[in-house]
């Protein structure tokens, strides 16, 4: 990849002969050690032109950014993107000044970006000092002010490379929340997602909280604030879902520990088919993991419990419906956050059945029907309700934990797991078709047809039928007898029919 990078800063440099500077992440990247997965660039010209000449230089697709600022991208077949943007200043220090954070206010030469030497770097605000401190700093009082979506950046910043928030920086993004509505829900929903991919998801809403951010994002989570739970639990709502999104960033990214972890730092997070667990999780939903959807799902999977909270007079608290009228707002949120379809069906589903998992846990011994029933029901979002179960958990006996509870959990969870990936893939075709249920029990197409089928299909995946005699034999014990009010033309205790 540094050898593609090497190739790309030669390519720029036959493209134009203005004066560039690599600038930014790929910057900041490369001084910590990592390779950039795309590169920033300022021009002493044009953005677009610069742009343009790269994308046919190198085979790449164009794209026009912003017309009016002169910005431009390129984007190649590897998937590797080039932003190229016109100074927005008269020099190239005074467009740094402009920059939202410090450590985003660098620039290296771009003959020194070939040759690698870093005496050329331009650091006019101290970015390199505050990243070798893991400081987040604004590049002035009204940095984030001039574009209040760098105030969930700063979450973002906060999540992926764990750099701790100054008290300006505090101050800045107090000060820039309110503003938030005004700016494109994509642009808020692009860099949100990329929060949850990081490492310590947890600490960059946290962050958003802590300056009045994640509310305005999310209105629908203010009354979690101060809705109080069951001694069962040792947070309120908000705290909660926070507290399981730590720890999911532990049980996935091995990221800060949550409270069950420091009170219980030898608790074992050794996950069940660890392997197969990754490889689902790695997968790319647009530009961030399928993980970073799990950690938003998480984040909403209680939203309606307060709406839901009865206090009865024996002193019990019950949140009855609350995962179903969850399920509806986290669809509402997705579409506002315009997700696609199907990341919306996913935090959907995972809010419907995050509490299906522990229902199965304390209503006695599995069975394999009911196994299949779960994976049945939940699809491919099975095993991502599972994981999201095991962080509610930790989330909700904190401090309280019993870590022989926690490995009978995970015990628990390779059991289920052990039907679901070791099962045959694709899984057997149906026994028998609707049509030739009709035509065997003599009823008419209808719900009672795809009940039927659905009990048909668990008893096979459990393995109790083979064959589509046996499936015949299973409809007719379970089939719901038809009786004289089925027929239309039948005037019975409903009244005469007009």
């Amino acid at each position: 990849m540094l050898q593609t990078i090497n190739n790309l800063l030669s390519l720029i440099a036959a493209c134009t002969d203005r004066a560039v500077w690599l600038v930014g992440g790929a910057v900041r990247e490369l001084l910590t050690g990592r390779t950039p997965a795309d590169l920033d660039l300022a021009i002493d010209g044009s953005g677009l032109a610069l742009a343009q000449a790269l994308a046919h230089a190198g085979n790449g697709t164009f794209v026009a950014l912003d017309r009016e600022r002169d910005t431009g991208r390129v984007v190649f077949a590897d998937g590797m993107t080039i932003d190229c943007a016109t100074l927005r200043a008269a020099d190239i220090v005074a467009d740094l000044h402009l920059r939202d954070f410090t450590v985003n206010a660098l620039a290296l030469p771009l003959a020194a970006a070939i040759t690698g030497d870093w005496r050329e770097l331009i650091d006019p605000l101290g970015g390199q000092a505050d990243l070798a401190a893991k400081r987040l700093h604004p590049c002035s009082a009204t940095s984030l002010l001039d574009d209040p979506l760098r105030v969930v950046r700063a979450g973002r910043f906060r999540a992926n490379y764990q750099l701790m928030p100054t008290p300006e920086l505090i101050t800045a993004a107090r000060s820039a929340a309110p503003f938030l509505p005004n700016v494109a829900i994509e642009r808020i929903r692009d860099e949100l997602l990329k929060l949850c991919d990081g490492l310590a998801a947890a600490a960059g809403l946290r962050l958003l909280d802590q300056v009045g951010a994640l509310t305005i994002i999310f209105p629908e989570l203010e009354a979690a604030r101060t809705c109080e739970q069951p001694r069962i639990h040792f947070l309120p709502v908000l705290d909660h879902v926070l507290e399981t999104v730590a720890a999911l960033d532990w049980l996935i990214d091995n990221g800060e520990p949550p409270i069950a972890v420091q009170t219980h730092p030898n608790l074992s997070r050794n996950l069940p088919f660890a392997d197969r667990y990754r490889e689902l999780l790695q997968q790319r939903r647009g530009n961030v993991r399928r993980a970073a959807l799990l950690k938003l799902a998480a984040l909403l999977h209680d939203n309606a419990k307060p709406q839901t909270k009865v206090n009865h007079a024996d002193g019990t608290v019950t949140f009855y419906g609350h995962q179903g009228i969850g399920a509806e707002v986290a669809a509402t949120i997705g579409q506002r956050l315009r997700l696609s379809r199907s990341d919306t069906q996913y935090l959907v589903q995972i809010v419907r059945e995050h509490m299906r998992p522990g229902q199965m846990r304390g209503g006695g011994q599995l069975t394999e029907r009911g196994i299949a029933r779960f994976f049945r029901d939940t699809e491919d979002a099975g095993p991502d309700i599972l994981l999201h179960e095991l962080a509610d958990h930790l989330a909700t006996r904190g401090p309280w934990l019993d870590p022989a509870a926690w490995n009978e959990h995970l015990r628990w969870m390779e059991t289920m797991l052990e039907h679901y990936w070791n099962t045959p893939t694709p899984p057997p075709p149906p026994l028998i078709r609707g049509d030739m249920l009709m035509d065997a029990l003599g009823i008419k197409p209808g719900p009672e047809v795809g009940r039927l089928l659905r009990l048909i299909r668990e008893a096979q995946l459990a393995g109790e039928i083979h064959n589509a005699e046996e499936a015949l034999a299973l409809a007719r014990t379970m089939q719901i007898p038809t009786t004289e009010t089925d027929d239309p033309d039948h005037c019975g205790r409903r009244g005469k029919r007009i």
